[in-house]
């Protein structure tokens, strides 16, 4: 049965494409994918158990499926040259590498068939590699095969990793390494291929090993990177994975604040709206996450202004100094200094309550902030440099509990 997964997937994914496609559209890069989809989708069916049998039976021609399965796969090979192509855009003229690359790939498709009327494979069989092997012009079939495949293979995947590394669109990128993973994939499978029926020509025995590993799982692995990766783009909003990567994102903030968040409140409780959840009822709520991010920032800048007078602006310059010294520069930096000096007025705020001190951390009215407020010039760049400032005052927490240790010496990350 699971011989048949690679061309149901393939079915599905070209007419998910397809209902995704504006085909009126003269989108030379979206006909090129479709044309992927379609060739990979009658390769696979054409290999598997039924088709094959009945190609056979119907032109009387023992393993022509085999033929006609290679055939879809150098199209596949040729339009994801294609494709990667038109995304490149110091590439001139596509068509032209298009037509050069057609008439190699026509030449491979002659002399591959060529070699399969030569060779003596009588019996219809799926494990053809496995029954005939060992047969004159198999192995030259294979070879044929894999002057196409093999360098094209590599281009596809060395430009499918490379644009990957160019895209904004989380999910186009990952599709595209997901696709250069696949074709990596299918390049280790024909080289494999090739080694074991060199292995047959010779007239050694085929010794249980990684060789045969990969021969079993390769084929399964391969058709289901590339499919997923190239359709990645199309089906993922239908499976609102881009609601849920901003829940996940938004999320990952939430928790990145929390030791922040958490010092500031303890050193002014009445920054919080609300008493806060114990940390595993806050960890596992997953509702209005976007209305208690904003609080959660909101609350950070109301205990930032409420400290602004334990601010020291020596601890901030010597941070800076510091932190200049070893190479931070630009918003790290401003956050490297920011989350110094909160630490060190939480720390301050701390030993006057235990001196009995109590409110000597609330503002006073009329008095201006001794150092500078850092931060972005909207929500989302304020919410990025505040995620800055927490890690770098998680940090600089750890090193000040470090230090308090006896015969402590900090590591020089944490100095």
């Amino acid at each position: 049965m699971g011989l048949y997964v690679p061309p149901l997937l393939a079915w599905i994914c070209l007419v998910f494409a397809l209902l995704k496609s504006d085909l009126r559209a003269r989108d030379p890069a979206r006909r090129a994918i479709l044309r992927v989809l379609l060739a990979l989708a009658l390769s696979f069916t054409v290999l598997a158990p039924a088709p094959y049998d009945a190609v056979a039976r119907f032109t009387g021609v023992p393993n022509l499926a085999r033929f006609l399965g290679h055939a879809a796969l150098l199209e596949a090979a040729l339009m994801g040259q294609v494709f990667l192509l038109y995304l490149d855009p110091a590439v001139d003229d596509p068509r032209a590498r298009f037509r050069r690359q057609g008439w190699w790939a026509a030449g491979v498709l002659a002399a591959m068939a060529l070699a399969f009327v030569l060779a003596d494979t009588p019996v219809n069989d799926r494990s053809f590699t496995g029954r005939y092997g060992g047969e004159l012009w198999v192995l030259e079939y294979w070879v044929i095969l894999g002057a196409y495949l093999v360098p094209a293979f590599h281009s596809m995947g060395r430009m499918a990793w490379r644009y990957s590394r160019l895209s904004g669109n989380v999910f186009v990128r990952v599709g595209l390494r997901l696709v250069a993973a696949g074709v990596i994939a299918a390049l280790v499978h024909h080289v494999n291929k090739a080694l074991l029926l060199a292995v047959d020509r010779l007239g050694y025995d085929r010794a249980p090993g990684v060789g045969r590993l990969l021969d079993a799982l390769l084929p399964l692995a391969v058709p289901v990177l590339i499919l997923l990766g190239a359709t990645m783009s199309a089906w993922a909003p239908f499976l609102r994975l881009p609601a849920l990567l901003e829940w996940l994102r938004r999320y990952r903030v939430y928790l990145v604040l929390r030791p922040l968040w958490r010092g500031l409140y303890r050193a002014n409780p009445q920054i919080a709206l609300v008493r806060p959840p114990h940390l595993l009822a806050d960890l596992l709520t997953p509702r209005d996450l976007g209305l208690r991010l904003y609080r959660r920032v909101i609350e950070i800048r109301d205990g930032r202004m409420i400290l602004r007078h334990r601010l020291d602006p020596d601890v901030a310059a010597a941070a800076r100094e510091r932190a200049v010294r070893v190479g931070v520069t630009g918003r790290m930096l401003d956050a490297v200094v920011e989350a110094a000096t909160l630490s060190a007025a939480l720390r301050a705020v701390g030993n006057a309550d235990a001196a009995g001190n109590a409110g000597d951390g609330e503002a006073r009215a009329g008095e201006p902030p001794s150092v500078a407020v850092p931060g972005g010039d909207d929500l989302a760049s304020d919410i990025a440099f505040l995620c800055d400032v927490a890690r770098a005052y998680r940090r600089s927490l750890w090193a000040w509990r470090l230090s308090r240790l006896p015969g402590a010496r900090l590591p020089r990350r944490l100095r």
